[in-house]
């Protein structure tokens, strides 16, 4: 694999790892060009704790540094603020790079008394205050794809992936409307401008008008583009998302979701997410060229017709972004360099890309 015109550091700012995979990380990591990993959990919900995450994982891996996954569970208990803080601080002592909030948020996770809340629910502010005050970014991904939300029926473009995985579906029950989730992340992001936000996935599936205005209006608002390039590189938006990336240079991270735990991959065999118990040592789940390679393609040239890397995630091509060089070197290091905590071995001088053409 290799990049079409960049040749400059690279750093994925969004992949999940577990102890049963970790020791393949520094080779994926090597395959890819990368120099380092940003890990948010091991997808299983509790989360296990960063300190317990922390002695599966021993010291195997060279590249990857982990988030902090808060465990939310006894949201309304007199324990909760004080446990919350502990546990972020002591995360950030062992070297946490941030805290990952994920969408059960909002969609269905329930407070101690069965109760449904959301993002801006005043008892979480202990943990957007405590992460302020150490320096660590929320990394923050609230609601899902619009498709997600939509009728299964033909016009739905995403009915074959949500049909095979039922459980992705929004769109019935009781749950809330994309709209509300998204009210509900700005209001948190306005009320703590002393903390760092990254939304994820492209500012968590926001219409590009909307991540335009969050960007716009908030200094400490992020995104990144984590298994976003299917919508992103559609003909009707990807010289939208173009002028968005080039506009907020500074504050959009590389990220692509890569996925190797003990029960998910993404990509799997396909292209597409694989859900079931996985073999750490099937040598297949470490071939991750193509994957990278679509990254590159889609990001650093202008051919109209790429494959984009998720095929389930619509049947369709992509137009590449053939971004500058300049803003090439902040998506893929130096923003992820400033929003993160990474270790100083991570981070040493590097070799300087290309002229810009």
């Amino acid at each position: 694999m290799t990049h079409p015109k960049y040749d400059g550091p690279v750093i994925d700012g969004h992949c999940h790892y577990d102890a049963t995979t970790i020791e393949h990380a520094d080779a994926v990591a090597v395959r890819a060009g990368l120099r380092a990993a940003v890990s948010f959990w091991d997808t299983n919900w509790p989360p296990p704790g960063f300190a317990a995450e922390g002695v599966a994982w021993g010291d195997r891996a060279e590249t990857v540094v982990r988030c902090v996954m808060p465990d939310l569970t006894d949201v309304g208990t007199a324990e909760f603020e004080a446990r919350s803080e502990r546990a972020i601080r002591e995360a950030a002592r062992l070297g946490a790079a941030g805290v990952k909030m994920w969408k059960n948020l909002g969609l269905w996770l329930t407070d101690a008394d069965g109760h449904r809340f959301g993002v801006d629910d005043p008892r979480l502010d202990v943990i957007w205050r405590t992460a302020a005050e150490l320096g660590l970014p929320i990394v923050i991904h609230q609601g899902d794809s619009p498709w997600f939300f939509a009728p299964l029926d033909e016009r739905n473009p995403r009915r074959d992936e949500l049909r095979d995985h039922p459980e992705w579906w929004y769109g019935g029950g009781d749950h809330p409307p994309l709209e509300r989730i998204h009210e509900q992340l700005e209001a948190t992001v306005a009320r703590h401008p002393e903390t760092t936000f990254v939304g994820l996935h492209f500012g968590c599936f926001m219409t590009w008008p909307e991540v335009d205005r969050m960007l716009a209006t908030y200094p400490n608002y992020r995104v990144d583009t984590a298994t976003t390039i299917a919508d992103m590189g559609r003909d009707d938006a990807w010289e939208q998302v173009r002028a968005i990336i080039v506009r907020h240079a500074d504050r959009v991270l590389f990220g692509t979701d890569l996925i190797r735990t003990a029960h998910q991959d993404l990509p799997g065999p396909d292209g597409n997410w694989r859900i079931e118990a996985l073999d750490p040592d099937d040598p297949s789940r470490w071939q991750v060229d193509a994957w990278f390679q679509r990254h590159w393609d889609f990001f650093e040239t202008g051919e109209p017709r790429l494959q984009h890397p998720i095929p389930d995630a619509g049947g369709w091509t992509v137009h590449g972004l053939d971004l500058p060089l300049a803003v090439l070197r902040q998506l893929y290091w130096e923003n992820a360099v400033r929003t993160f905590r990474l270790p100083a071995r991570l981070i040493a001088p590097s070799t300087p890309s290309r002229p810009e053409a």
